[in-house]
C-alpha cells in the first residue's frame, strides 16, 4: 500500500533528504557538507554513503563528503587522515584536532579507531559532572 511521504519514518525522509544533494555533487565532482549525517539515519546507509564517495566507480568526478557525526562506528570506514575530533574544554570552547595529529603508536592501520575512541584514547568524549547533575535535580546539597 502506497505512503503518503509524511507518513513515512524519519529515516527514510532523511535518506531521501540526503540523496539529491549526494547525486548531485556526484555528478558535479562538488563538495556536500551535511552536519549530523547520522541522525535519524539507520547506520548500514551512513557507511554506504561513505562507500558512494570512495568508489571511482560511483564518484568518478572525485566529489567529497564532509559531514558531522555522534556515530562512532562511521570510524572504522574512514582513513586516519580523514578523521577530527572536537572536544569542549571546561570553559565551554571547543577545539578541534586532526586523529592524524596522535602519534603511530596510538593510531595503528589494524587498530579498531571506533574501540581506541571509546575508551578515551583520543579525548573528545563528552564529560557529564554527575555532582552538578544531583545538585541541579536538588538530590544533594
Amino acid at each position: 500500500m502506497p505512503l503518503d511521504f509524511i507518513a513515512e519514518s524519519e529515516g527514510t525522509r532523511t535518506w531521501f533528504g540526503l540523496i539529491g544533494p549526494v547525486l548531485t555533487a556526484l555528478q558535479a565532482g562538488s563538495v556536500v557538507i551535511f552536519d549530523e549525517l547520522d541522525a535519524s539515519l539507520h547506520p548500514t546507509l551512513s557507511a554506504e554513503l561513505l562507500r558512494i564517495f570512495r568508489s571511482p566507480v560511483t564518484n568518478p568526478n572525485g566529489a567529497q563528503l564532509i559531514f558531522t557525526s555522534h556515530d562512532t562506528s562511521l570510524l572504522n570506514h574512514l582513513n586516519r587522515d580523514e578523521v577530527w575530533f572536537t572536544e569542549k574544554g571546561l570553559d565551554g570552547a571547543t577545539r578541534l584536532g586532526a586523529l592524524a595529529d596522535f602519534g603511530s603508536e596510538r593510531v595503528r592501520k589494524s587498530q579498531n579507531l571506533e574501540k581506541a575512541y571509546l575508551h578515551g584514547r583520543f579525548g573528545a568524549l563528552p564529560f557529564v559532572d554527575q555532582a552538578e547533575l544531583l545538585r541541579a535535580l536538588g538530590l544533594i546539597g
